[in-house]
């Protein structure tokens, strides 16, 4: 540094200052546009899974109040001893699966079926009743929205929908398990609630869910462009995922990912849980948001979990970041640029006045015989110096043009007075005080010896050798 001119110190120091300043200016900027955009992103995620929790949550919760509203229709008719009309039955049945268009059937079991219903007159249709001859029939939606009717099977406590409420002793709901519904195989959940008489267990009632129903509710959720949701109930089990061959599975069958059966243990707990890692269905590094709802008021959490790759979410967040980088960039090549252009600029000016000056230098010590002014023209500090600098080299000049031009005066009169003669004067003046006063000085001196002596010395010694040249004589 101490070598280099001033320019290109002053120059290094602004752009040092400059770069030092505005990387840690993008730094902080990027790093906070960054950080915001990513929590913005995962909290809409948090929202969406939250939001739509709360939506199975509701369905499930509508699920309930039917099978409890068919289970307080039974216990009434055994209160008034009522016998219960099969065809209303069955419209009944009907009308709910009508209004409630999530569900896909109901049903109800009893180990005495004929304490409400009449037996067959053999004028009912067979699919009314089961193999022991009970009128239990089960209303199946169809996708065109007509309606199914198929015998139950019988009363067996062995059977989980049926022995859940019985165990329970309140609403219950099943894991995933295949049944046949008019020849084809169906992956069901069955929301079923107790039936009791005089606090006996007699029978259930409830109603089903075909996991397809909750697969395309969750498939049109917006999750970026590959994110996905995932249903598990709270046995662990998988009710909606991407993957069909997952559906019905536990977690902990399909995936040793630690924090995805953390996430599960944690919302059986009631308990949110977000994590970071690569997901089940394309293996990319993935944000996750498991977040738990209760069954009804069993105590029993199902998981929603939402699962978005990183780079899908954070493209938002990558975009501000890489913007205010290349803005900064673009920034501070401007700012260089304009620090160069200037600097250039100062290093000419500055240039130009050191070598006027030094031509200056070199006039006054007679080595150049032409004091050059210095040539800048500009309203700024140094169109200023160089105005003044120039004043002061002209007068200066023209101070040394008098001082000489009296010298060369001077030195005629001297001559002059070599020659014997006093009458001449020093007639040049000068604005130099000191020599104007040295002029005076001489010519009074000229004028004492004029006055005093003579005006030509050469008159007087023509005159002595005459008077000399006489005495020898």
């Amino acid at each position: 540094m101490r070598n280099l001119n001033f320019g290109t110190k002053l120059l290094l120091i602004l752009v040092s200052a400059s770069i030092i300043s505005l990387s840690i200016m993008i730094y902080i900027l990027s790093s906070y546009s960054y950080e915001n955009s990513r929590n913005d992103a995962q909290h809409y995620i948090n929202e969406l899974a939250e939001k739509n929790a709360s939506h199975v949550k509701n369905i499930l919760d509508k699920a309930i109040v039917v099978s409890n509203s068919i289970a307080s229709k039974y216990s009434s008719a055994l209160e008034h001893n009522e016998q219960l009309s099969k065809e209303a039955t069955i419209k009944y049945f009907k009308v709910l699966l009508e209004q409630n268009p999530f569900l896909l059937g109901t049903w109800f079991t009893f180990e005495n079926g004929k304490q409400f219903y009449e037996g067959n007159n053999g004028l009912d249709k067979p699919n009314y009743y089961t193999t022991k001859g009970e009128f239990q029939p089960y209303v199946v939606r169809n996708s065109d929205g007509s309606f199914t009717i198929e015998p139950s099977s019988d009363f067996d406590l062995s059977s989980e929908w049926i022995k859940l409420p019985y165990e329970n002793e309140k609403v219950s709901i099943t894991r995933p398990y295949n049944y046949d519904i008019d020849g084809k195989t169906v992956l069901l959940t069955t929301v079923s609630s107790p039936v009791y008489h005089q606090g006996k267990f007699i029978g259930a009632v409830g109603v089903d869910f075909s996991l397809d129903f909750f697969n395309e509710m969750i498939k049109k959720l917006d999750l970026f462009e590959t994110g996905y949701g995932v249903l598990i109930d709270a046995y662990g089990n998988i009710i909606s995922h991407p993957k069909v061959e997952n559906l019905g599975k536990s977690v902990k069958d399909i995936t040793k990912n630690e924090d995805v059966i953390k996430a599960v243990q944690l919302n059986k707990e009631g308990k949110v849980y977000s994590y970071i890692s690569e997901n089940l269905n394309n293996g990319k590094s993935s944000y996750t948001y498991a977040f738990p709802f209760e069954f009804g008021n069993t105590g029993n959490y199902w998981s929603f979990l939402i699962i978005v790759p990183e780079e899908e979410y954070l493209k938002n967040a990558e975009f501000i970041q890489n913007f205010s980088i290349i803005s900064g960039l673009i920034v501070l090549l401007i700012i260089v640029s304009v620090v160069m252009y200037s600097i250039k600029i100062l290093n000419k000016n500055l240039i130009t006045i050191k070598d006027g000056l030094l031509n200056f230098f070199a006039y006054l010590n007679k080595e150049n015989k032409i004091a050059e002014s210095i040539s800048i023209n500009s309203n700024d500090e140094f169109g200023d110096m160089a105005k003044v600098i120039n004043e002061n080299i002209r007068k200066t000049e023209n101070l040394i043009i008098q001082d000489n031009a009296l010298i060369e005066d001077v030195k005629k009169v001297v001559n002059e007075v070599k020659k014997g003669i006093f009458t001449k004067k020093v007639e040049v003046k000068t604005e130099n005080e000191s020599l104007e006063e040295l002029k005076n000085t001489f010519n009074e001196m000229l004028d004492t010896t004029k006055n005093n002596v003579c005006e030509d010395v050469n008159k007087l010694t023509r005159t002595f050798d005459i008077m000399y040249q006489s005495h020898q004589k």
